[in-house]
């Protein structure tokens, strides 16, 4: 086990041995005075940086609500099923562990097929209608999964939708949030709207889960579908980095 550890700090020791900085950003950087988080805010990169937190909060919340409540939701159904076949307690039990699993399962088999599909979508259509995409599918596959009267088992299998559009779209924020601000910039950019999307995403988290201790934790889930409706909109109104930027800024 100890030797599996060392084997990510031996690849990244590598890849900075051997991988070198591009020549834009060692121009942008040369006699460049420190980065300071003030200037993300600035007039020409503020609604820039407030679309970005948008964008990462809503994806986090809904990724964090439907990834936390898997077990829930699984629990839930395999004891429907269980009941609706006259299982005992022990093979309910079985039953459970086992819809657990391919709960679990199908959201990430979807999710790495969601973000493979990022980079054909984001190159054939444009970053904005990617984001505008995924959002509606988002809404869409938790709609489904949890709106709609489907037998356990197919509600189960829908978990593959959930995980192709709200896991998928993760993989879309590691090239579109750095191409949206200054070479110098983007680390800096990137990682505010990304990081502080993660930290207010966790009030999100709590609130559905404590809606869920006194309702069905369905209907929360259900809710959460409403929040990709404005997401989409705002995704529309991001900017298109066009070719030359990304490859010169």
């Amino acid at each position: 086990m100890f030797l599996f550890g060392l084997v990510p700090a031996g690849a990244a020791f590598l890849v900075r041995l051997f991988l070198k900085e591009p020549e834009r950003w060692k121009q942008a950087t040369q006699n460049a005075a420190p980065v300071r988080l003030a200037e993300i805010f600035e007039p020409g990169l503020r609604h820039i940086t407030f679309a970005g937190v948008c964008m990462s909060l809503v994806a986090l919340i809904a990724w964090w609500s439907c990834n936390a409540f898997i077990p829930t939701v699984a629990t839930g159904l395999a004891q429907d099923a269980a009941a609706a076949d006259g299982l005992d307690s022990a093979a309910t039990r079985a039953l459970v562990e086992e819809w657990k699993f391919r709960a679990t399962y199908w959201f990430n088999m979807g999710g790495l097929v969601g973000t493979l599909l990022t980079i054909p979508v984001a190159k054939i259509l444009g970053r904005r209608a990617l984001f505008g995409i995924y959002f509606a599918a988002s809404a869409v596959a938790i709609f489904a999964t949890f709106g709609i009267a489907w037998e356990p088992t197919v509600r189960l299998y829908w978990y593959f939708a959930i995980g192709a559009s709200v896991f998928g779209i993760f993989g879309s924020f590691t090239y579109y949030l750095p191409e949206l601000f200054p070479t110098r910039l983007r680390a800096t950019g990137a990682g505010f709207c990304y990081n502080i999307g993660r930290i207010v995403a966790a009030g999100g988290t709590v609130f559905f889960g404590l809606f869920s201790q006194v309702g069905d934790h369905r209907l929360a889930l259900l809710y959460s579908s409403w929040l990709f409706l404005p997401a989409a909109v705002v995704a529309l109104l991001l900017s298109e980095p066009p070719d030359e930027k990304r490859a010169v800024a």
